[in-house]
């Protein structure tokens, strides 16, 4: 497995759009951190059914309150990665491999993933890049060859948003 790093060119509008789901990706990792501190104290179970039920919860309650309804407009492969996320920080947690997972800050580097729902995406060579769920994005750099990709990482470096293929 290797990573093909490139910058996007994004407009405003589209700007605006990887903003939001970093925000997006970012409010449900909190909630879901937040749920599953609340939830020790209930007993033990497996980080596995804990994160099933924090997306109920989520997903069932959450998403559905007034003040929430802009969660509904963004891509649900954000909002899954997100609690992917979560359960693979508690299981290094559980293996002393890391820390306690800890709340992410926007200071701490705007990303989100998305991947395919239903497999492996094609990204043929030039200056376009077609992200599943997201849309058609500019390339600074074209591809110079063709990739098969599962998944998309983007992360804000400065001012400029990259996109990484793993």
């Amino acid at each position: 497995m290797f990573a093909v790093k490139r910058a996007l060119k994004l407009n405003n509008q589209e700007a605006t759009l990887m903003a939001k789901h970093a925000g997006f990706r970012r409010v449900v990792f909190n909630m879901g951190l937040s749920l599953r501190v609340q939830m020790y104290g209930a007993g033990e179970f497996s980080d596995s059914k804990v994160i099933n039920e924090i997306k109920k919860v989520l997903t069932n309650y959450v998403k559905k309150q007034p003040e929430c309804t802009w969660m509904n407009q963004l891509s649900s492969r954000v909002y899954q990665n997100a609690l992917i996320d979560l359960s693979h920080a508690f299981g290094r947690y559980r293996l002393g491999k890391a820390g306690h997972p800890k709340f992410v800050s926007r200071r701490d580097g705007q990303s989100f993933t998305v991947d395919s729902s239903n497999g492996k995406v094609l990204l043929s060579a030039g200056r376009t890049i077609k992200i599943p769920t997201l849309g058609t994005f500019r390339l600074h750099e074209p591809l110079s060859c063709s990739f098969v990709s599962q998944t998309f990482t983007l992360s804000k470096e400065g001012n400029r948003r990259k996109f990484c293929r793993n």
